[in-house]
């Protein structure tokens, strides 16, 4: 959990946010006596991938150990609850009996995967394991006498995407775009600008012809090989095949060359696009192709988005350009 926070933090390149609404899960703790668990909780992006959560938990055993029933209130940190695939969290929570009054200390550390159905609504599995002081001693000083094991639960989550994260198509979560031809697959468009030089400019062509050898490679968080892409990988990959060395991060490689007027007619196959996904600084890029297309790895991995169409996914990114970058003139 730790290393994958400083992760996102490290690369800050993490062209998807963490989800922001309500989630419910009920599940069975497995103990010599089982107890059942009830969570309802509110998720909100803290940076990137990352969430934060506050909730309330009821905890039901009543039928074999009626004085630990209680509720309470818990904290978690979760990272990557983003569209569907794996993601992981710990909580910490301090809960009442309803018997006698006394307080317990729980801490629970797991992992789920979640199938996001719609962009407002997600189902979740979790496995995780949840341990409990029923004195309130601090987890470094569990003995025999406190309750853990294993919890499994399932979880439904409502509620909308942060207003900078792509959804899983890469614009509007209600288009699928079309797999690209082979057509699409050979840059078009623009002759050599006239401030780009006849090598430069062929040069940048193979840049781009590279990157479109990666097209339908699946998005990898970190990525910068065949096994997957994300979209400062994809661009860096790209560019170091043909021995031009570019930084890791999308922010830098957005300061890299020359500035372009942010203008698609202004544009030339090879330059780098840069596009404000969370609303602040640059946080995802992508490389220009040529007739107003650019490739790039976003949630749906590696594919091609337009700059100049009026369908609902070139809308969504044409609203986020906000630089582009001229590596080779």
């Amino acid at each position: 959990m730790i290393s994958a926070l400083l992760g996102a933090l490290a690369l800050g390149a993490v062209p998807v946010e963490a989800q922001s609404g309500f989630g419910f899960s009920y599940g069975w703790w497995v103990l010599d006596d089982p107890a059942y668990i009830s969570t309802l909780s509110y998720q909100g992006r803290l940076i990137g991938p990352i969430d934060v959560g506050l909730g309330a938990f009821h905890l039901n055993d009543r039928r074999s150990v009626p004085d630990l029933t209680q509720t309470g209130g818990e904290v978690s940190l979760g990272f990557g609850r983003v569209g569907s695939g794996l993601y992981g969290f710990a909580a910490a929570a301090l809960g009442v009996r309803h018997e006698d009054g006394n307080t317990d200390a729980g801490w629970t550390v797991g992992a789920g995967y979640q199938l996001r159905l719609f962009s407002f609504l997600a189902l979740g599995v979790d496995a995780a394991y949840r341990w409990e002081d029923t004195q309130v001693r601090g987890f470094w000083q569990l003995d025999p006498l406190d309750r853990k094991g294993f919890v499994l639960q399932g979880r439904i989550a409502i509620g909308g995407g942060s207003r900078g994260r792509p959804p899983p198509s890469g614009g509007d979560p209600g288009y699928v775009p079309p797999p690209p031809d082979e057509s699409e697959r050979q840059p078009t468009g623009e002759g050599t600008p006239r401030d780009v030089s006849t090598e430069s400019a062929a040069l940048a062509r193979s840049v781009v012809e590279t990157a479109m050898d990666a097209m339908g490679s699946p998005y990898r968080w970190g990525g910068n090989d065949e096994n997957g892409y994300d979209c400062s990988g994809l661009i860096q990959w790209a560019y170091g095949e043909h021995g031009i060395v570019l930084p890791r991060v999308s922010r830098d490689q957005a300061r890299q060359g020359m500035q372009v007027e942010r203008n698609v007619g202004a544009l030339s196959p090879g330059d780098i696009l840069g596009f404000a996904v969370s609303g602040g600084g640059i946080s995802h890029v992508g490389l220009y192709v040529g007739n107003g297309e650019f490739i790039h790895s976003s949630s749906a991995g590696v594919r091609l988005s337009s700059l100049t169409a009026t369908d609902p996914d070139s809308r969504w990114w044409q609203q986020r350009w906000v630089a582009a970058r001229r590596i080779l003139n």
